[in-house]
C-alpha cells in the first residue's frame, strides 16, 4: 500500500496561523488588563465611596447637643494616639451632669469603619487599664417616648489591685443611625454597613464594704431614655 501523503502548509499558511495566535494572545492579555484596570477603578471608587461614607457619618456627631432637658456637660479630651488606635473618624466625649440631682455621666460616642469600631469591647479597654469585670454583661432595655426598645450591655468594672478604686458602672451599645442595640457580634450584624457608631456611658458606682451598691437608683436609664432620643435626631437619615 502506498503511503498518503501528508500535505505540509506552506511558509504563507504559518505565518499567518502565527499572526492569528499572537493576536488571541495579546486579545486575553488585552482583556485580563482590561479586567485588572476596572477592577483598580471600581476598588478605588468604592473606597472613595466608603471613606466619604464614613465621613459623613461622623460629620453628623457634631450635631449631639451638649444640653438638653436637665442635663449639662464638659468636653473630655480624648487623646488623639486612643482614636487612631480605635481608627475613629469622629467622636463625642463628654460629661453630662443632671442640673436637679447632680448625677454625673461619662459619655464617649465613636463614628468609624464597622470592622474596628466593632471589634473594640470594653473587656480589652478596661482590662489594659487594670480593671476586671465583677460579672458577666447584662443586656438591658430601654423604653423611649418613641415607644421603641433599643438594647444595652451592663457591666462593672473593679480594680483588684486597688481596692480604693471607686468601681465603674460601664454601658455599651451598637448602632446606625441613631437606632440602638446590644450586638453580641457586631461586625457581623453590621457587615452591610459602612460606617459604624458605637456609645460608652460610664459611671462610678460606689459599694458597700460587702460589695453591694450603695442604695439610690442607677442614673444611666433615666438618662438614656432622654439622651437616645436626642442622638437619633442628630444622627438620622
Amino acid at each position: 500500500m502506498t503511503p498518503r501523503a501528508t500535505s505540509r502548509p506552506d511558509s504563507a499558511t504559518r505565518a499567518t496561523r502565527g499572526v492569528k495566535s499572537a493576536r488571541v494572545r495579546w486579545t486575553v492579555i488585552g482583556l485580563a488588563a482590561a479586567g485588572l484596570i476596572g477592577a483598580a477603578v471600581l476598588e478605588r471608587q468604592f473606597s472613595g465611596t466608603k471613606s466619604g461614607d464614613i465621613q459623613a457619618a461622623a460629620a453628623k456627631l457634631d450635631a449631639v447637643p451638649k444640653e438638653f432637658g436637665d442635663w449639662t456637660s464638659v468636653e473630655n479630651p480624648i487623646d488623639d494616639k486612643q482614636l487612631r488606635v480605635a481608627e475613629a473618624a469622629g467622636h463625642v466625649s463628654r460629661t453630662y451632669t443632671n442640673r436637679k440631682n447632680n448625677a454625673r455621666l461619662s459619655v464617649l460616642l465613636l463614628c468609624g469603619p464597622t470592622g474596628p469600631i466593632g471589634a473594640h469591647e470594653p473587656k480589652y479597654c478596661y482590662g489594659g487599664n487594670g480593671f476586671d469585670m465583677k460579672d458577666q454583661p447584662e443586656r438591658k432595655t430601654v423604653g423611649l417616648p418613641d415607644k421603641t426598645t433599643p438594647t444595652y450591655w451592663s457591666v462593672v468594672f473593679e480594680k483588684k489591685s486597688d481596692p480604693s478604686q471607686v468601681p465603674l458602672r460601664v454601658c455599651w451599645a451598637w448602632g446606625t443611625d441613631g437606632d440602638w442595640q446590644a450586638a453580641t457580634d457586631p461586625r457581623t450584624d453590621y457587615a452591610l454597613k459602612r460606617a459604624l457608631y458605637k456609645l460608652y456611658v460610664s459611671r462610678h458606682e460606689p459599694r458597700t464594704p460587702n460589695g453591694q451598691p450603695l442604695p439610690g437608683a442607677d442614673p444611666i436609664p433615666m438618662f438614656l431614655t432622654e439622651f437616645l432620643p436626642e442622638v437619633k435626631q442628630a444622627l438620622a437619615p
